[in-house]
């Protein structure tokens, strides 16, 4: 296996990490509402890239172009703004259980539209990995879904969870491809600006709440001096500056080199770390159908590792040849 190859994975374990302390955060912010909270962290992330800019402008100013907001403001609006505005509404149309196992999905939508754009892999070498990944978040939405009564069918509730799906597919995908094209754009750098461009989206994301679901968010109650304001800004920064833009910066630097097919397939150790966390948070063991599901994902990522990694000497003995 090559360093590019390991280092990439690492990068992306790294980034399943930190995404997944966002399932334990909240549950500290049994006061906010799920969109205060988001509110916070994608207002955070926003001004902690705007210092960023600031500090840095020298060497970001060179690298601006008109192009490359446009690219900004929609994969800010795809990966967070209009990710989660969409899931928010899916989840109060439609309930929890059928929005979380739609948006479940993402490690394999991910995989296929990337591979299907990209041209990396035969889909059938693909298939058996992605299969068992499927198998596995299904065993796993099983455990959580046990007992749960929030799900009703609902057509707008389902039809806005797969707008949510196919937003964080392609910002995914779209997001590798461009950072493989502008290698002048560092990880890092392209982690602020997407940050940046996350903030000026902010006030649309609360209007348009607002006058959908007016009780979701309540500017004043982030605002109170007392001791939960400590708590709520004190997970904001957590989720802003730790999760959202570290956690971007890591998953940029997987995606330079990582296959997307792989990297789609990744996505889903940021469950795997979460319920982790939340066993730990909880001091419990996972159940018998956790601890399944949990372990069939893991095989079933450790199975695409090693596909790719076959695919890709495969790859480079034919090219070898070719050239012989």
């Amino acid at each position: 296996m090559s360093k590019s190859l390991i280092s990439s994975i690492i990068y992306a374990l790294i980034a399943d990490a930190v995404w997944g302390l966002a399932f334990i955060v909240p549950n500290l912010l049994y006061n906010y509402t799920a969109v205060e909270i988001t509110f916070g962290r994608y207002f955070i992330y926003g001004i902690f890239s705007i210092v960023i800019l600031f500090i840095e402008n020298k060497k970001i100013y060179k690298l601006i172009r008109r192009n490359m907001w446009k690219n900004a403001f929609l994969f800010a609006f795809c990966g967070n703004i209009g990710y989660y505005l969409f899931l928010v509404i899916s989840i109060k149309l439609t309930g929890a259980a059928i929005s979380t196992l739609i948006i479940g999905l993402l490690p394999i939508t991910t995989a296929l539209y990337g591979n299907c754009i990209n041209h990396e892999f035969s889909f059938k070498k693909l298939l058996p990995s992605i299969s068992i990944i499927f198998i596995g978040i299904f065993i796993l939405n099983c455990a959580s879904f046990k007992g749960t009564i929030d799900t009703k069918f609902n057509i707008y509730g389902i039809f806005c969870s797969l707008i949510a799906l196919c937003l964080w597919t392609w910002y995914a995908v779209a997001n590798a491809r461009f950072l493989r094209e502008n290698k002048e754009f560092t990880p890092k750098i392209w982690s602020t600006i997407t940050g940046g461009s996350t903030l000026c989206l902010m006030p649309f994301f609360v209007l348009i709440l607002k006058v959908m679901m007016p009780q979701s968010i309540k500017i004043s109650q982030m605002l109170n001096f007392n001791n939960q304001i400590f708590k709520f800004w004190g997970s904001a920064l957590v989720l802003g500056i730790i999760v959202s833009w570290i956690g971007t910066v890591f998953w940029n630097k997987a995606s330079n080199a990582l296959p997307v097919s792989l990297a789609g397939q990744m996505t889903v150790g940021e469950t795997v770390f979460g319920l982790t966390y939340s066993f730990l948070v909880e001091l419990r063991f996972p159940n018998i159908i956790e601890l399944v599901g949990i372990l069939t994902v893991i095989y079933g990522v450790l199975f695409g590792i090693k596909t790719v990694r076959k695919l890709k000497e495969t790859n480079a003995e034919e090219i070898k040849e070719v050239q012989l």
